[in-house]
């Protein structure tokens, strides 16, 4: 395969034309609850898709980082380094835990780039959905906007696609980043 990295772009696309063929599409993208595993289930028919055999992704990764195990969703093995993938689902009024947590875990995935640890690309794949009592809509454009801007445009390199509805008629939004090993 040709292709040392992931373009976000191009997973985004083919991802979202994969998720529309899914009978269990609907569901997953207009009900108020976190779907992770599903996500990291239907990724790996995309990853085929873009050239990556079925025995170079793990769906059972674990990264190293100040001497402590984390694990990580997905991982991608190529010959120039290993993809990272960390999933997260935002459900609206269910997050509190989740806001906290995630932009130490995207700092601590940053730092894995510059370790000299083998990964060659973290790719973060992020959802949001929910709706509010008194509406149907989820998720605020801005708000994920927002959110995503203090997530990854800080100092750090990290190229973002995104916040999109993943597919057109559904309110779910995914914003997928990236950063690659200079």
């Amino acid at each position: 395969m040709g292709t040392k990295v992931i373009k976000i772009k191009k997973l985004f696309n083919k991802f979202s034309r994969h998720v529309e063929r899914c009978k269990s599409a609907k569901f997953v993208c207009c009900t108020h609850a976190a779907f992770e595993s599903w996500f990291r289930v239907e990724l790996n028919p995309v990853l085929w898709k873009l050239g990556y055999p079925r025995g170079s992704i793990e769906t059972n990764y674990t990264y190293h980082d100040l001497g402590l195990s984390n694990k990580a969703d997905l991982c991608v093995k190529t010959r120039q380094g290993d993809i990272v993938f960390e999933l997260k689902s935002f459900v609206r009024g269910q997050d509190s835990a989740k806001k906290k947590d995630y932009p130490e875990q995207i700092a601590r995935l940053e730092k894995l780039i510059d370790s000299n640890s083998g990964i060659l690309q973290v790719i973060t794949f992020t959802t949001f959905t929910g709706r509010s009592e008194d509406s149907t809509v989820g998720y605020p454009e801005v708000y994920i906007e927002d959110y995503c801007e203090e997530l990854f445009l800080k100092d750090a390199p990290w190229k973002r696609y995104g916040p999109y509805r993943l597919v057109e008629e559904y309110p779910l939004y995914v914003v997928i980043a990236a950063i690659t090993r200079r």
